[in-house]
């Protein structure tokens, strides 16, 4: 059953961090993930949805995440105490 990760955030330069992003994308492709999608929700806000086939990919990700998340508070581009993050199963899908 398919897992998604949301990931909350605010970051200070939004188009900056989208442009930094580009760096971390061969990293974060190794994370397995069906796809990974940055959204800018306004207000400095973002959300990164990824989802994956399970769990137990979804939890050999982790590391390359926070690594990847790492690097974006490292450029000053994400708040590192604005960073919270939730996920669940798919239940149903139209």
């Amino acid at each position: 059953m398919s897992v998604y990760r949301l990931t909350e955030f605010t970051s200070s330069d939004m188009s900056k961090l989208i442009e930094f992003t580009e760096s971390l994308r061969d990293a974060v492709a190794a994370a397995g993930a069906e796809f990974i999608d940055i959204i800018s929700v306004g207000d400095d806000k973002g959300m990164v949805i990824a989802k994956y086939a399970n769990q137990e990919l979804m939890e050999a990700a982790t590391d390359i995440n926070k690594a990847a998340f790492g690097k974006m508070i490292a450029a000053g581009l994400v708040h590192a105490d604005s960073i919270s993050g939730r996920s669940g199963e798919v239940n149903f899908s139209f």
